[in-house]
């Protein structure tokens, strides 16, 4: 199955993710929670996704010249 979606809202898709996996890092340091787990689980899946929405947008990105570099969307750590 392929997912057809915008250029726009592919790009918001990949900041919107990485805002995420921000948010969450910095929540699990925050010493808010008790038991970690969960969220380290949850943190996990949102980075497995990131990984693989990574390579998919590559992909896009070289038939479509108008979507923005995946580097510009995402500040690699």
């Amino acid at each position: 199955m392929k997912l057809e979606i915008s250029e726009q809202y592919l790009m918001l898709l990949v900041s919107a993710l990485n805002d995420s996996i921000t948010y969450n890092e910095k929540f699990l340091s925050s010493e808010t929670i008790e038991d970690v787990a969960d969220y380290e689980e949850h943190l996990l899946c949102l980075e497995n996704c990131q990984g693989w929405l990574e390579e998919e947008y590559t992909k896009i990105a070289k038939e479509n010249q108008s979507l923005l570099p995946y580097n510009r969307l995402v500040r690699k750590k």
